[in-house]
């Protein structure tokens, strides 16, 4: 029936005017082989062949929009999504009016939303990472004058295809006004706002003690000068129960916190930004017991690891995630992170000492994670399970490291025929307190790449890097050459090989070739390689993906 209802709504919406919809489709589709050296897991080798299929169509009408987005996942999703994302539905339908003058928005179905930085409430998409978390109810901005908003909304969210949600029901509201268009000041921008989320969800067959509705709720300022701007976010959390490896703890009904401050300073050639936070058990999830779970589905809060998202394949090996959540397992108890990130960037002028003929950039960036400083006392019950009788943290203490890296980056432009970049990355990884592996990761990274332009749409770009580790699988080396021949099709060789492995069946090439070619709004892209395992990340949310060998074929176009 959803089918029917799908198609029908489409073919009406084509129908009707076919100038005023937009059609957006995207196609990820992988075949998997096993070579000599990677073999699909013996459980997922019923189907080699895995598809990620979306058509998406908006209509607007005057002050009206609609929305339908259908997906597929044929014969199963991709490796390593989440498993409730098969066969065929709609993933996302909506109607909205939308009428400025009278300062009235009001959406009705799926809907994407994020208040303020979204560490209290975000509902997004990103088909790289198999996240859809939206919304399914209803939303209503309010906009009051040129200086102030109100949204409110409410519904449960999608845990898996289209039309599966969460047992929690969600609702929240959330205002901005902006001082400075109050007082008619232009010298700068002076924002001031609050956030209030709540959850409902009836879970006390669990345990008796376990509160029916959690709220988060705090205020937030936003401040941008000419040179200098701030902001600040604080969130605090009502009493959540702790879920772990499906388990209730129900010891640790407890409340949480968050605090994050961003600040910087930025003149003509120089800017400096600073982003420091700190969680305590703020994992919030719209179904208590998907807390934990490797998909990202139920996810109520975006809480990005707040590091340098590297561009070279070696760099991105020990990636951090925020560590937003309570975790108890023996010898790794942790309430959450505090920590943060620096970033400087430079431009010397030409004719300058460091800039010489044509000038040129420095990046410097540093970050530092821990977790929070606490004195947390467990005990193991009969059945070989730990539980907490104590639980305190210090709030702007600093405990066991988890993360740091320090990295210079180094960018110039001889002519118009080349330009270059260098950089540098020394990372530490805390294995054993992240992931329980009984070690650490100490890695200093160096990559360089350098780009010819033999003709204005014609080039050549070559990268190397190599990676010393001194643990884990050690260290490696890489390399991508890619040719761009014109405007249209782009080609490319990419290896990284782990000669330093101790172990000999990990001394593997992970090559990949492959090539695109786009068209105005449509893109066709071919590979054939394999897949080192481990995490991938887009803004700093990651899924793993396991190790794997085949051909990728992926397509978007938009008309």
């Amino acid at each position: 029936m959803v089918k029917k209802i799908f198609l029908a709504s489409a073919l009406c919406l084509v129908t009707h005017s076919y100038a005023q919809i937009r059609v957006g489709i995207e196609s990820n589709s992988q075949y998997y082989i096993d070579d000599e050296k990677i073999k699909l897991d013996p459980i997922e080798s019923d189907e080699r062949f895995r598809s990620n299929n979306y058509i998406k169509l908006d209509y607007a009408l005057k002050n009206f929009e609609f929305g339908l987005q259908g997906e597929g996942y044929y014969p199963k999703a991709i490796l390593n999504y989440n498993p409730q994302l098969q066969d065929f539905n709609v993933g996302h339908v909506f109607v909205r009016y939308n009428n400025y003058e009278k300062g009235v928005d009001i959406t009705a179905g799926h809907i994407y939303e994020q208040f303020g930085s979204g560490l209290a409430l975000r509902f997004w998409e990103d088909r790289a990472l198999g996240i859809n978390n939206s919304l399914f109810g209803g939303r209503v901005k309010l906009r009051i004058g040129e200086a102030a908003q109100i949204k409110l909304l409410g519904g449960k969210q999608r845990v898996g295809m289209g039309f599966d949600f969460s047992d929690g029901v969600v609702y929240g509201a959330d205002t901005e006004i902006d001082v400075t268009q109050m007082m008619n000041n232009e010298d700068y921008t002076l924002k001031v706002g609050a956030t209030y989320v709540g959850r409902y969800e009836d879970v006390t067959d669990l345990h008796p003690s376990v509160p029916k509705t959690t709220d988060v709720f705090g205020p937030r300022m936003e401040y941008l000068g000419n040179k200098f701007n701030f902001s600040a976010e604080y969130l605090y959390k009502t009493d959540d129960m702790h879920v772990e490896n499906m388990r209730v703890n129900d010891k640790t009904i407890r409340d949480g916190n968050a605090l994050l401050l961003n600040m910087g300073y930025s003149v003509s050639n120089f800017s400096v930004n600073l982003n420091m936070r700190r969680l305590e058990n703020f994992g919030f999830f719209s179904q208590r017991n998907t807390q934990g779970n490797v998909f990202n589905y139920g996810m109520l809060n975006y809480v990005p690891s707040l590091i340098k998202q590297y561009e070279h394949s070696l760099q991105s090996i020990s990636v951090y995630q925020a560590q937003n959540k309570m975790v108890f397992e023996r010898g790794r108890e942790k309430l959450g992170e505090i920590g943060g990130q620096l970033d400087m960037y430079f431009q010397a002028p030409e004719g300058s000492v460091l800039g010489g003929k044509t000038g040129a950039s420095f990046a410097l960036n540093g970050s530092y994670w821990a977790s929070l400083k606490s004195d947390v006392i467990t005990e193991v019950d009969e059945y070989d399970y730990e539980y907490v009788k104590n639980l305190e943290s210090d709030f702007f203490s600093f405990g066991e490291r988890s993360y740091s890296d320090l990295g210079v980056e180094y960018r110039k432009i001889f002519n118009s025929k080349f330009s270059s970049v260098f950089s540098y990355v020394n990372q530490y990884y805390n294995s054993a307190f992240l992931e329980g592996k009984g070690y650490d990761v100490t890695a200093h990274t160096i990559a360089m790449e350098g780009t010819y332009f033999l003709q204005e749409m014609k080039s050549l770009r070559l990268e190397l890097q190599h990676m010393w580790a001194d643990n884990d699988r050690k260290n490696w080396v890489g390399g991508t050459l890619e040719y761009v021949p014109n405007s249209n099709w782009s080609m490319f060789i990419h290896d990284i090989y782990n000669y330093g492995t101790d172990i000999d069946v990990q001394k593997l090439h992970y090559y990949t070739v492959g090539g695109a070619y786009t068209k105005g709004a449509t893109r066709i892209a071919a590979s054939y390689g394999r897949q080192r395992g481990g995490m991938i990340c887009v803004g700093g949310v990651c899924r793993w993906v396991p190790e794997s060998a085949g051909f990728t074929l992926n397509l978007t176009t938009n008309f």
